[in-house]
């Protein structure tokens, strides 16, 4: 019996050692990247299985573009609104060349419908993204399109070279600065470590990028903006400033939770228009979500990349330890010229070298193994 239990803790031993030792550059790197086929969308018959993120931002102010060919546009300056915002991802793996299939490179779709409830329709954005799988960071790759955002071609898409993080944060999130792409801007800014909060029951890290409000661009926009007769091109400065905040699971890089302090208006000779301002963020259930299915996979992730090496290492060996001794002690020789039956071996009395498994010291050198073992 005492060489089956060794050979079974043997073999556990060098399960155990080598899933300890291929813990990090095996299982680790092959669940820490980015899926290619991602598909976060809304479930139009069943929404409470949308995986799509929302935001929302009470007594808002936004500028609503509306109308037709025979109706002609319409500009309405709606203050004190609620406006919501629906993120839609999807993984277009087809947009890749095979090569790139089989490396870090994934290409994402994002749509962004945003809406003034109980108004209308506001704007509907599109962006195409090339990014690395692990790190998060954008390629800059000549696929990438956005859209243009113009008032009178909501529908336009233009090139552009994307920098920085753009859907999450690399795993393995440090307390540090990271480069965050802002559209407004058309570049990355920074993005710096604030502090940790929990966000229900998973443990974030908060990011913050700060944009004070100020003159970006120049363009020329209709007249009607500013109330206006005619349909002549006005020129108007564009100002933004945003203040946004990130709640980061710091194992997967995932977005917990995002808010913006958004601050844009057009400026012109006829006077001032805003065309967001306010502050939006995810919703409580979009959160409650986030934080349900990312929070369990990033506990599991942080245990293969942290603990698991040394449980695996240490508890291997001491498993390997105590099977080979197990295996390897023989049973005590019996004293010359004792009787050998069965009666007189229960009563008589035990030999120096009869001590059993206590005497050797293993049964306590096996208690200590298992205190020890005890210790995504």
């Amino acid at each position: 019996m005492r060489r089956v239990i060794g050979a079974v803790a043997l073999a556990l031993g060098v399960l155990l050692l080598v899933v300890g030792a291929v813990s990090r550059s095996y299982l680790y790197e092959r669940l820490a990247t980015v899926s290619l086929d991602q598909s976060n969308v809304v479930d139009a018959k069943d929404p409470s299985k949308s995986t799509a993120s929302v935001s929302q931002g009470e007594n808002m102010s936004a500028l609503r573009v509306w109308g037709s060919e025979t109706d002609g546009q319409h500009y309405d300056k709606l203050t004190g609104v609620t406006l919501r915002s629906t993120r839609q991802i999807v993984g277009i793996p087809g947009a890749l060349t095979p090569a790139e299939l089989d490396g870090n490179v994934a290409i994402w779709q994002t749509g962004v419908t945003s809406e003034a409830v109980g108004v209308g329709a506001l704007t509907y954005s599109n962006e195409v993204v090339t990014f690395d799988r692990v790190t998060g960071l954008a390629t800059g790759s000549s696929r990438d399109q956005r859209s243009a955002g113009e008032l009178d071609k909501p529908d336009k898409m233009v090139d552009v070279v994307h920098k920085g993080l753009f859907f999450k944060f690399p795993f393995a999130v440090e307390k540090k600065t990271y480069p965050w792409w802002d559209g407004d801007l058309s570049d990355a800014a920074e993005m710096k470590f604030v502090r940790e909060e929990n966000l229900f029951g998973t443990d974030t890290y908060v990011f913050q990028q700060v944009t004070p409000t100020a003159e970006r661009s120049t363009r020329d926009v209709p007249a009607g903006v500013f109330d206006q007769p005619g349909s002549a091109m006005v020129p108007a400065k564009v100002f933004y400033g945003n203040v946004r905040t990130l709640w980061i699971e710091p194992n997967t890089g995932v977005i917990i939770k995002g808010q913006e302090q958004v601050d844009k208006y057009l400026q012109s000779q006829f006077g001032t228009v805003a065309t967001t301002k306010g502050t939006i963020g995810y919703t409580d259930d979009t959160v409650r979500k986030n934080a349900e299915t990312w929070g369990s996979k990033g506990r599991l992730l942080g245990f293969i990349h942290g603990p698991l090496l040394w449980i695996g290492l240490v508890g291997g060996l001491l498993l390997i330890v105590l099977g080979a001794v197990l295996i390897g002690r023989r049973p005590a020789p019996v004293a010359a010229g004792a009787p050998s039956g069965p009666s007189r071996s229960r009563r008589g009395t035990r030999s120096e070298g009869d001590g059993g498994i206590d005497e050797l010291g293993v049964g306590s050198g096996a208690e200590r193994g298992r205190h020890e073992n005890a210790g995504a």
